[in-house]
Parts: C-alpha cells; sequence; structure tokens
C-alpha cells in the first residue's frame, strides 16, 4: 500500500491511503515504533483517534502531530563547521564526513558530524534534530544517512537491520591481493581481551564482506568492499583477519603517515521512508587516495 505523505509547514505529516485500513496497519506500515508512538497525536479529519480498530478511508484526512520532545532547542548542541551535504529532502539528509570527525559526539568534545548537520538545519529554520541512522569510523571518511523528521528514522533504520541498504567502501590495503575477488563470512565477535577491538570468531554474530580488487601499487592494493552486514569494524576485521589491514589501521594494521585510515564509504542506496523510491548516491574517490586513478571509482 503506497501512502500518500505531506510534510505540513509545522512539522506534522498528513496522509492519505489509497485502500481502506485500521489505525493499527497504518501505524505498522509507517515504521512508527512504540516509543515515537507515546509523543504522537494521530487526527481523523479534526477527532483524535486511538483505537487501533479505527477504519480508515481513502477519502479520510490523518495528521500525525509530534509533541516537542524531537525539536530544536536551546539545549542543542551547535557546532557551526563545514557539512559537505550530498543529498536532502524532506525526510533525510547524507553527509560526506570528513576523516577525523565523529558522526556522534562522545562527550568529551563539541564537534561532530551530528552536531555539524543539526546546526545546519537550525540555520536554515528546520525544526527537528536530525539523528544518524549508519555510522562510519573516526578516522574513515564518506557518506552518513541523517534522519530528518523523527517518523522516517525508524524505516531507515530497518533498512539497515535488514540488510536492504546497498553499502559500498573503497579502501588502499597494505599488501597485493592476488585475487580479483574474494568473499568473506567469517562471524564477528568483541574482543573479550582487548577492549577496543572486534575479531574473527565463530560463535560471533554473522558477517558478509565481498571484496574486489580494482588496482595494484607497489606493496599496496586498492579495493572495493561491498557488506551486506553491518557489524563494529566488519571490513577492517575481515581484511585484517586474511592478511591485508587497511593502510593506517591503528587498532588493525599500521600507522603509515597522518592520512587516517584509508578507508572511504563513497556508495550508498537506500529507499525512501514511505515512498520506497530508490537514492543511490555516489561519491568521486576521495582525495586521500590520490596516486590511483581517480576514474576507478566510477567504475567500481
Amino acid at each position: 500500500m503506497n501512502l500518500q505523505i505531506t510534510l505540513l509547514n509545522n512539522g506534522d505529516l498528513q496522509v492519505r491511503v489509497p485502500e481502506a485500513t485500521t489505525l493499527e496497519s497504518l501505524i505498522q506500515q509507517m515504521e512508527i515504533s512504540k516509543e515515537k508512538k507515546k509523543h504522537l497525536q494521530i487526527l481523523k479529519g479534526s477527532n483524535v483517534i486511538t483505537n487501533p480498530e479505527t477504519e480508515i478511508l481513502p477519502a479520510d484526512r490523518i495528521t500525525l502531530h509530534l509533541d516537542d520532545s524531537f525539536n530544536m532547542n536551546d539545549e542543542t548542541p551547535m557546532f557551526f563547521g563545514a557539512v559537505p551535504v550530498v543529498y536532502e529532502d524532506d525526510w533525510c539528509l547524507v553527509a560526506n564526513k570528513k576523516p577525523f570527525l565523529l558522526v556522534h559526539g562522545d562527550g568529551n568534545q563539541d564537534d561532530s558530524l551530528n552536531v555539524r548537520v543539526n546546526s545546519y538545519l537550525a540555520s536554515n529554520g528546520w525544526p527537528f534534530v536530525a539523528q544518524p541512522v549508519n555510522r562510519i569510523d573516526y578516522e574513515a571518511s564518506g557518506l552518513v544517512l541523517f534522519a530528518k523528521h523523527p517518523l522516517a528514522q525508524n524505516a531507515l533504520a530497518k533498512q539497515f537491520e535488514d540488510g536492504e541498504v546497498n553499502k559500498e567502501y573503497l579502501a588502499v590495503i597494505d599488501g597485493r591481493v592476488e585475487n580479483r575477488e574474494i568473499d568473506i563470512n567469517n562471524p564477528i565477535a568483541r574482543n573479550r581481551h582487548e577492549a577496543d577491538k572486534m575479531m574473527v570468531y565463530k560463535k560471533g554474530k554473522p558477517a558478509h564482506t565481498h571484496i574486489s580488487r580494482l588496482k595494484l601499487f607497489n606493496d599496496k592494493s586498492l579495493v572495493k568492499a561491498k557488506i551486506s552486514t553491518g557489524r563494529k569494524h566488519q571490513i577492517r576485521v575481515h581484511l585484517a583477519n586474511l592478511g591485508y589491514p587497511i593502510m593506517n589501521d591503528p587498532l588493525y594494521g599500521v600507522v603509515r603517515n597522518n592520512k587516517g585510515l584509508m578507508l572511504q564509504a563513497y556508495r550508498l542506496g537506500f529507499k525512501q521512508p514511505f515512498t520506497n523510491e530508490s537514492v543511490e548516491i555516489e561519491l568521486p574517490m576521495d582525495t586521500r587516495f590520490k596516486w590511483f586513478d581517480p576514474e576507478l571509482a566510477k567504475e567500481a
């Protein structure tokens, strides 16, 4: 059932259904979590409805109104640093994170990509606090998806949880990869002896990475990594376990210069919440990889 959803100027959503349904079914289709539902008022015309069995017809005007729990306010952290926005619409935003920047603050510093995105949105009059849907490592660069509207967050997050998002990375690794294609299915678990690390472990969570060799360069290789799961440090752990750590990996390899972890989340594909419209985003190769042919990023 394809819903017709309009974002109103005050942040409310107006919903029309193509066929008869119930309130419970509508909430399920929109992936509205129990937590969000606590802060949500749903109106049929001018009347608030709460009964899950309430019938909703195509002619009905349904309005979804959130309280101010998710709004920008004086306590929302702000830091007006550069935010390369590569995609934006009413529901989400995709930013290109630079290396050496946290996606989400750790409480020890004011700056993070999340804070910068919210500062950018606040300066443009957006009412809601945006939340990152995915994360990439502090020293890595590349695409990070944010939910701009609170009611879009769960629908976007579920795509990541269900493995429906296309996530592709470029990496410069130590060593010359002999095989053009490597399919890795090694479970990953937390390293009990080193708290910051993950490890390949047969009783860990399933993890799948497909590696494609793009180019060899002296004692290095440029590879593309496509992942269908999203375990912490997944690409780093899988490559290091094969003897090909990512260049400058401070946990699983050797730091050779100050350019940071040579890993870029360069391609991201997802579906718009509510409309299921496909969105595909691709970045040029990171300039940190400049000794490789930049055109290879487009050919990958």
